[in-house]
């Protein structure tokens, strides 16, 4: 809308550009408003039938510099006062959710040359009552647009540090968050109601117990007093909000989370931040189709961070989606390889061998009591490793220790049923890990575990209707065979658990079409693949060649593997050997591992 316009008339509001008015036609209240708020309502008109995100108004009605989202949402309050105060039309400025602003469809606007005429109002009292809210509206306007001054970047004196520290702590190095968080601290202690402050320095805290040395246990108690007095000063800060949520999320408070993180995307959903950690709440609260929209608009608003690389990463674990987690995990230790907690995240990524295992060995000795305080269910991943480990004294004792609603978990039910397993009671293994599937029959999530918990048992007809329900591709041959080598082979053992050869024959066929073609098989497939062809001997030598390479069974992965191949060693003297030689190398990776505190 171009400021040479003498008027416009909106509703039962005639705007006039020019002089920065505001007039009811009906009413005759006049408002004056600030130029930038003009800016915004011709702006809107302009659009009309197109809503403007907060970053596009920011451009439009600020093209000369940087303002924060604060700047719109309050130029829109301050617009929203006046024109509702019409009581005609209800509200004038909708907001879409995710796209932003517009002018009200239904609300009709007309070019028009001049003002209209007005009424002839000559009772007195009616004038007084029109000059009466003319000022009230005046002085509230005034009020609204002096915080608007304040809070707008150029005019906060403290942008220059603030700035800096924001700068600082992206960097994702421990000399620079620490840096930042001491900048943050100053502006605090020359304004303690900056609320950009406070949030970065809660920031720099989170950001400490992940790249630096800060115990995870403390962020807690040193982010909530500043984040519940933020929210008290601005309620509309989207920084504040996602910190809020973020700290709800981390303490499991997550009716609250969900409320933050609402209010947070109703002002603004172009924070890579925000998104990540509502990835984190439906991630932890066992949505993972939603985690995993969350998680890929945080990654295209943020495709280098390594926080929201590690979140989609783990999203696309949950889902069993292992070259997608690496790709996107690997990604994220290329961009920050000094993170503490990799040895940790490296269990979930890889199989279990002897260097990571040593890896995770110095991780624990450093990290894990602090580490167990912050994520209390670390210690049911942590009885999978001893359990991989051959530590067969200690998980129990350790499992007593979580808590019943823990023990109870869709996590727990696993660990519980890999315990079980090891202690030779395969009943309650297979009727625990059936108990887990439940949890979401129609999913594919907790299927794996319980299909091969039947096979292993011998329950090969149960087993093959389960696994032709929820992986029908594989079993019609369908699929490819690039990345489900594992799906296949198992598929192949239950059908011939149950005498269909000629299948089994039709599926070892295509699996060396397609891998003579794309790639040879990994070693840990390698021994199943020789057993389908009956060649026992490649079997035996490349059993022994895993162990030669540092593997170790991992507990996390496949509870039964260990019971899986030494049951392809047709020979006893020799399984009896391949089972000596893997305890010896269990023995000497436990002996430098103690239990949790």
């Amino acid at each position: 809308m171009s400021r040479e316009i003498e008027t416009v008339q909106v509703g039962n509001w005639v705007v006039t550009p020019k002089l920065n008015k505001i007039k009811h036609v009906e009413t005759m209240a006049e408002h004056v408003v600030t130029p930038k708020v003009m800016m915004l309502l011709t702006t809107l008109i302009e659009n009309r039938n197109c809503p403007l995100s907060v970053d596009e108004l920011a451009q439009l009605v600020w093209p000369d510099r940087v303002v924060s989202d604060n700047s719109v949402y309050q130029a829109v309050a301050m617009l929203r006062k006046v024109l509702n105060e019409d009581s005609d039309i209800h509200d004038y400025i909708e907001r879409i959710s995710s796209q932003g602003y517009r002018i009200v469809p239904q609300v009709e606007i007309v070019r028009v040359d001049s003002a209209p005429q007005e009424k002839n109002r000559s009772a007195p009292l009616n004038i007084l009552i029109g000059a009466l809210i003319t000022v009230t509206c005046i002085i509230v306007i005034t009020k609204l647009f002096n915080s608007l001054v304040k809070s707008s970047p150029v005019n906060d004196p403290y942008f220059e540090s603030v700035s800096l520290a924001q700068h600082l702590a992206s960097k994702k190095r421990a000399e620079k968050i620490i840096k930042a968080k001491q900048i943050y601290s100053e502006v605090l202690e020359k304004n303690s109601q900056h609320t950009g402050a406070m949030s970065g320095l809660c920031n720099t805290y989170m950001a400490l117990a992940t790249y630096g040395s800060l115990p995870e246990s403390k962020v807690e108690p040193l982010c909530r007093p500043l984040l519940e007095a933020a929210i008290k000063l601005d309620s509309n800060s989207v920084d504040v909000l996602t910190s809020m949520a973020r700290l709800e999320t981390l303490s499991k408070n997550y009716n609250v989370a969900k409320r933050y993180f609402s209010k947070a995307l109703d002002l603004s959903g172009n924070s890579p931040m925000l998104w990540y950690w509502y990835g984190r709440y439906y991630r932890e609260t066992n949505n993972l189709n939603e985690a995993l929209k969350a998680d890929l608009k945080a990654f295209r608003l943020a495709p280098n961070d390594p926080t929201v690389l590690r979140g989609l990463a783990y999203t696309y674990l949950n889902l069993r989606d292992l070259k997608s987690a690496r790709k996107y995990f690997e990604r994220s230790v290329e961009i920050a390889p000094h993170i503490k907690n990799i040895p940790l995240y490296q269990l979930d990524f890889y199989p279990l061998n002897i260097e990571l295992a040593e890896s995770y060995r110095n991780w624990f000795t450093t990290h894990i009591e602090d580490h167990t305080k912050m994520y209390p269910l670390h210690r049911l991943s942590h009885i999978l490793f001893l359990l991989s480990i051959g530590n067969s004294k200690d998980p129990q004792e350790e499992f007593e220790k979580i808590k019943p609603s823990q023990r109870a978990s869709s996590f727990g039910l696993y660990v519980e049923a890999a315990i079980s397993w090891h202690q030779q009671d395969k009943a309650k293994a297979v009727t625990l890990l059936k108990q887990r599937y439940l949890l979401a029959p129609q999913d594919s999530h907790y299927v794996m575990p319980y299909i091969m918990g039947l096979y292993q048992t011998q329950k090969f007809k149960e087993a093959n209707r389960i696994f032709e329900k929820h992986f029908s591709e594989i079993s019609m041959m369908n699929h490819q065979v690039r990345g489900n080598v594992g799906n296949y082979l198992l598929y192949s053992f239950i059908l011939q658990g149950l005498g269909e050869h000629e299948k089994v024959a039709a599926i070892q066929k295509l699996m060396a079409d397609q891998l003579a073609i794309r790639s040879a098989i990994k070693p840990r497939y390698l021994p199943y693949w020789h057993f389908l062809d009956g060649d026992q001997q490649k079997v035996v030598s490349s059993l022994f060649e895993l162990l030669n390479t540092g593997w170790l069974p991992d507990a996390n992965d496949n509870m039964f593997v260990v019971e899986m191949f030494s049951g392809l060693i047709e020979d006893e003297q020799i399984r009896s050997s391949w089972l000596i030689k893997l305890e010896d190398i269990q023995k000497n990776v436990r002996q430098q591992v103690t239990t949790l505190p």
